[in-house]
């Protein structure tokens, strides 16, 4: 199980806040560091849609003033890339956009005002539950995977760098090469429950794999489309 912060169990808890006010970004970014856990702090949406691929966070907070709209177009955007949970702070209470935020992905909705001691309590309890958990190190065939730095070395020694939902499906299918995993099997392994019928974000994860993993993505021989879903074949 993940946890927070130890001199034993590994690094800190990484807390991506994507927060466009002047007055609260910098209050949540000293609160989660004071409880030694690492803020990744963002004030631009623009930016912070640039930065997903880069950082790869245990938890994401989203708390901008933009329309609804714009919030709920980086839920789903983050929601794509990564299975970390989201937590969405909204100035009103609008039941139509928290609905339509759980149904992206959104794990809570929060209705401010909010005082810090209830934000850094959510923190700390969503922190515990994130998906994020310690692997080991994973060769099959000729692929290599580092956990710690969400890499795949490949033969040549060419680090490929993954992003968070990219890196566990690849562990997911190099786990058990030859196995047909079913499409449903693998949304609710990598995405988790509620994702099983969203069989597009599988198929465009599968493709940009392939496209990162091997030179002739038109051709694969590594991840190999069966009926009912996908297998690691190991070179």
């Amino acid at each position: 199980m993940f946890t927070l912060h130890s001199e034993e169990s590994g690094p800190a808890l990484r807390v991506f806040i994507i927060c466009d006010q002047t007055d609260t970004a910098p209050l949540w970014g000293f609160l989660i560091r004071e409880k030694g856990l690492v803020a990744i702090l963002e004030t631009s949406i623009q930016r912070a849609m640039e930065r997903a691929l880069d950082d790869i966070p245990d938890l994401i907070v989203i708390d901008v003033n933009a329309p609804h709209a714009e919030r709920l177009a980086l839920c789903r955007h983050f929601r794509s890339l990564s299975a970390s949970p989201i937590l969405l702070f909204l100035p009103a209470h609008n039941e139509a956009e928290i609905l339509e935020a759980y149904r992206l992905g959104v794990d809570e909705c929060v209705v401010k005002p909010i005082s810090p001691a209830i934000f850094l309590a959510k923190i700390i309890a969503w922190g515990k539950r994130s998906w994020s958990q310690p692997l080991s190190p994973l060769r099959t065939g000729k692929l290599r995977l580092d956990p710690g730095r969400r890499r795949a070395i490949d033969p040549a020694g060419r680090e490929i760098r993954l992003t968070n939902l990219e890196f566990r499906l690849l562990y997911l299918l190099m786990g058990r090469p030859g196995y047909v995993f079913r499409a449903e099997e693998i949304l609710e392994a990598v995405w988790g429950s509620g994702r099983r019928s969203d069989q597009t974000l599988l198929k465009n994860m599968v493709y940009r794999l392939r496209r990162k993993l091997e030179e002739e993505s038109l051709d694969p021989t590594l991840i190999q489309t069966r009926p009912g879903g996908y297998c690691f074949q190991e070179s």
